[in-house]
């Protein structure tokens, strides 16, 4: 009588391993897909805030050139703005120090 090898469950013969690859290639490009694509509306809306800071700018400037407020007033605004994120610095140094034990 002949003997008859036994069959395995399974055999990772040339067709699995092409599904397999198939499988991971799709994997790897939806991944990477999604990572440039949030790489690009990082992009976008950092290009936005940058283009709306440089209009501000722009507009300010042109405020001081057509003379609508003095030396005087701009050293009086920029001071006042410093004093104000002075303040908001000492709170938020105050308040992440009450958190710090919190946590």
């Amino acid at each position: 009588m002949a003997e008859s090898k036994p069959t395995p469950v399974f055999q990772l013969n040339g067709q699995w391993l092409n599904l397999v690859t198939i499988i991971l290639g799709i994997a790897a490009a939806y991944f990477m897909t999604i990572q440039s694509l949030k790489i690009e509306l990082a992009s976008k809306a950092e290009t936005v805030m940058v283009g709306a800071l440089d209009k501000k700018l722009a507009n300010f400037e042109i405020l001081l050139q057509e003379g609508v407020i003095g030396k005087e007033q701009f050293y009086q605004f920029s001071s006042d703005v410093e004093a104000r994120l002075i303040r908001i610095e000492d709170y938020l140094v105050e308040y992440s120090g009450e958190n710090i034990g919190k946590k």
